[in-house]
């Protein structure tokens, strides 16, 4: 009779130690199904989980990962335009054209006037290649989509195999609620 007990008491530990490591487990799976829930309703961005911290049987859960956002063309137009619009502006042909008449003397007033034409001539060519270039460079840029990388975790509170409570610890703008409230409790 000893020998068939023995057995039996191994397996039923083993079944008891398995079932309990296995909540620890769906407890980090829920809160990792939980996160992208919630980034699911602010945006369309995409997690990718890097790691899963799990605390004495499964009761506090912390997931870290990253925030992957594409960059859309209109955001990318919306950049672009920023940095033009923030870009030093090359001089123009005129004004290039009338610094070098003025520092002409007097009796070389044809002489000045030949060169005027060849620096408005070439600022012009330089301003046009400049745009071709600007052009080509946005295409280029725009046949690839840029992607962005935030930082992302969440905390998650069990009471045994229940959610108790889900909070963002990062990035700031999901962490920081509009309500006020530090936590969500989930009842």
């Amino acid at each position: 009779m000893k020998i068939r007990i023995l057995p039996i008491v191994c397996i039923t530990t083993a079944a008891a130690l398995l079932a309990a490591c296995t909540a620890v487990y769906k407890n980090s799976d829920a809160c990792e199904q939980l996160m992208r829930s919630k980034l699911a309703e602010t945006s369309p961005d995409t997690l990718k989980v890097a790691h899963k911290g799990v605390g004495i049987d499964g009761s506090r859960v912390v997931v870290e990962g990253s925030i992957e956002h594409v960059v859309t063309a209109s955001e990318a137009a919306a950049a672009s335009a920023a940095q033009l619009a923030n870009a030093p502006r090359p001089a123009s042909g005129v004004r290039a054209a009338s610094a070098v008449s003025a520092a002409a003397p007097a009796s070389g007033v044809a002489e000045a006037s030949g060169v005027t034409a060849g620096v408005a001539s070439v600022a012009t060519a330089a301003s046009a290649s400049v745009a071709a270039s600007g052009g080509e460079a946005a295409s280029l840029k725009s046949a690839k989509p840029k992607k962005t990388s935030t930082a992302a975790a969440a905390e998650c509170t069990f009471h045994g195999s229940a959610l108790s409570a889900f909070s963002w610890l990062a990035p700031a703008k999901l962490a920081t609620p509009a309500s006020g409230a530090a936590s969500e409790v989930v009842e």
